[in-house]
């Protein structure tokens, strides 16, 4: 929530303190109560939103560690094959193990992944070879789902933004509404105590001035002032 958002909330605390604690200035109005009772309702949902937007979603942290768990398989396995490629004298299969931790480490996600993948598709073809080194079909299995998990974990940050935006906009959406409930129905209606109750009407203008005090409320006289007397002539 920035700045504007922060006091544009506590400006509607503040309104909404101020009429439950006046309830029995206007509840005789009925089209007050459905407006007050539909702003209230529009000021929780904002909460809501809020809340949900600023929670985190945990999708950076799943990533990092779904890409730990496949560079510690991966590192191991392209081990066990780098020894079977010297060993065979497989120049290709050579070239695609020949990394370390520190290198795995510095690789972006998508050549991560694609070297990963490559990866499993020899191990696969050498399951034989392989178990001459104790690698199991367990092994390739757990570099499989460490594979699996990445590549999906890897895409759930982006999702979080898009949702976050689609949050956000939503929340914008709820604080227009709430204004428009407290401009073109709650503040006239307000006004229109302003004869029988003119101390009613200036403790919401305070209120409502935090930020935003529209022109249908500013600048009205708090009460009417009545015509002078006149002065009887001199006798």
């Amino acid at each position: 929530m920035d700045n504007k958002q922060t006091n544009r909330t506590n400006m509607h605390n503040a309104v909404i303190a101020l009429l439950d604690e006046e309830n029995a200035v206007w509840a005789q109005m009925v089209p007050f109560g459905v407006a007050f009772t539909a702003f209230k309702n529009k000021v929780f949902a904002i909460g809501v939103a809020v809340r949900q937007q600023e929670t985190p979603t945990g999708a950076t942290k799943e990533k990092a560690e779904a890409r730990l768990d496949l560079e510690d398989v991966l590192f191991l396995m392209c081990e066990a094959l780098g020894v079977l490629a010297y060993d065979s004298g497989d120049h290709g299969l050579q070239a695609l193990t020949n990394v370390n931790e520190s290198g795995l480490a510095k690789m972006d996600v998508e050549r991560l992944s694609n070297l990963a993948a490559s990866v499993l598709a020899e191990a696969n073809t050498k399951k034989s070879e392989l178990a001459t080194l104790n690698v199991t079909q367990e092994n390739i299995d757990e570099l499989t789902q460490a594979l699996q998990d990445f590549d999906e974990a890897k895409v759930r940050p982006r999702q979080a933004t898009v949702a976050r935006s689609a949050q956000t906009q939503s929340v914008a959406t709820l604080y227009r509404e709430a204004t428009d409930i407290l401009r073109n129905r709650l503040d006239p209606m307000v006004n229109l105590f302003i004869r029988s109750n003119p101390d009613f009407v200036k403790r919401y203008i305070g209120v409502r001035s935090i930020i935003d005090r529209p022109a249908s409320i500013e600048g009205r006289r708090e009460t009417p002032t009545p015509p002078a007397t006149p002065t009887p002539p001199a006798s």
